[in-house]
């Protein structure tokens, strides 16, 4: 048996009701939910520290998490582990067609104009249409930062201006502070910064100097 089989058998017998884990086979989708979202940012500690070893042990508890819900919808008949990584396999080929493809592609900016169409086609396919409101194809959940990214990048200037506007003649401090930070995700997407990956970097700078401040008292 190899570690991927292994590691799927762990799952299931974990989910087994007779012979299952007290906890693991009681758990739901929305019961875990918010393990995964501390596992995702234990994960992103360890790639702000460069730490190898442990960012090893959170892509495993990551990939735990995908295979425990793969295993819940198998319970029920919908789809399996094995089904997940078809699907995005696939995905990945028929999004790439510049490289397993006939597409040609010189740079990034090459490669989002064929990711867009790619995706407008396979919604095509799927008979659903592409709405042109740009805060109906940006998902919600994204942490304020990155949405104010995708935000930044969709919205037209005509839009921002006017947002801009709005919120500083709104008389609300914090919509006031909002733009702000708008300003500064704007900046860094004008100098190819990613705002999220941003901040994260200078916390990690604020966290040695307070650490080395302290070493040194």
């Amino acid at each position: 048996m190899d570690s991927i089989d292994k590691f799927l058998d762990v799952i299931k017998r974990l989910r087994d009701p007779q012979t299952g884990c007290p906890w693991d086979k009681v758990q739901t989708h929305k019961s875990i939910r918010g393990h995964l979202a501390e596992e995702c940012a234990e994960l992103l500690e360890t790639i702000d520290l460069d730490d190898s070893a442990h960012m090893r042990e959170e892509l495993g508890d990551i990939l735990m998490h995908i295979a425990l819900h793969a295993q819940m919808e198998a319970e029920k008949g919908n789809f399996t582990f094995d089904d997940v990584v078809r699907e995005i396999t696939e995905k990945l080929i028929r999004r790439h067609p510049h490289v397993f493809g006939q597409a040609h592609a010189e740079d990034s900016d090459d490669v989002l104009k064929i990711w867009v169409d790619v995706k407008k086609k396979e919604k095509a396919d799927k008979g659903q249409t592409v709405s042109d409101n740009i805060f109906d194809n940006i998902p919600p959940a994204l942490s304020a930062l990155r949405l104010g990214r995708e935000v930044a990048k969709k919205l037209p200037e005509s839009a921002k201006k006017l947002g801009y506007s709005l919120a500083e003649n709104s008389g609300d401090p914090s919509a006031k502070a909002g733009a702000e930070i708008f300003r500064a995700v704007e900046k860094c997407i004008a100098s190819g910064q990613e705002p999220e990956g941003a901040l994260r970097d200078f916390l990690l700078c604020a966290r040695k100097a307070y650490e080395k401040e302290r070493s040194e008292r």
